[in-house]
């Protein structure tokens, strides 16, 4: 029986792969089979992708690779890494990564403006870090504008812009 087909029949368990004390380590919990068709180990490999592994350091940590040579770990980690069903579960992890993230900055976004009303709206009359807080609240809701003038001179032809070019290099040369 191949280890593929081992994972398949054999009761449900799931390598857990974390950091202690800055070093990976694999921990076995039993589990239920996934709703995702992925093996226990193709989830260990996708979890430790996920967690920053490269994918060879991946099939490592959730394959028994000891008497494999590096060669054939790459192999198989590229295979598994190709995998339709592997390669979905990474994009569904990618996104639930982005998706806290993004929530992680909108936390830090709130907090940050709640401390800015606390400083603008609090008792200090006047003091400079009211002042300044309440500053940048008003950038952050787009009340203060930059409003760059120009003035168009399109009306210019070469010779003329010459001459202005001209004097002003006299102006800023002292001549």
């Amino acid at each position: 029986m191949t280890e593929k087909n081992a994972d398949t029949k054999r009761s449900a368990k799931l390598t857990v792969i974390t950091n202690k004390g800055g070093k990976p380590y694999k921990q076995t919990v039993k589990t239920a089979r996934r709703v995702n068709g992925l093996t226990d180990k193709q989830e260990a490999f996708a979890q430790a992708v996920f967690d920053g592994s490269n994918f060879s350091e991946a099939y490592r940590l959730a394959y028994d690779a000891q008497n494999m040579s590096p060669a054939s770990i790459h192999q198989e980690a590229y295979q598994l890494v190709t995998s339709p069903k592997v390669a979905l579960r990474l994009e569904e992890l990618d996104r639930v990564r982005v998706k806290q993230q993004s929530m992680q900055a909108l936390s830090r976004s709130e907090k940050v403006i709640k401390k800015l009303e606390d400083i603008g709206l609090g008792d200090d009359q006047g003091g400079t870090a009211q002042i300044r807080a309440l500053e940048l609240l008003g950038k952050s809701i787009g009340l203060f504008k930059d409003v760059v003038e120009t003035e168009d001179k399109t009306e210019r032809n070469a010779d003329t812009i010459k001459a202005e070019l001209e004097q002003k290099l006299q102006r800023m040369l002292g001549g």
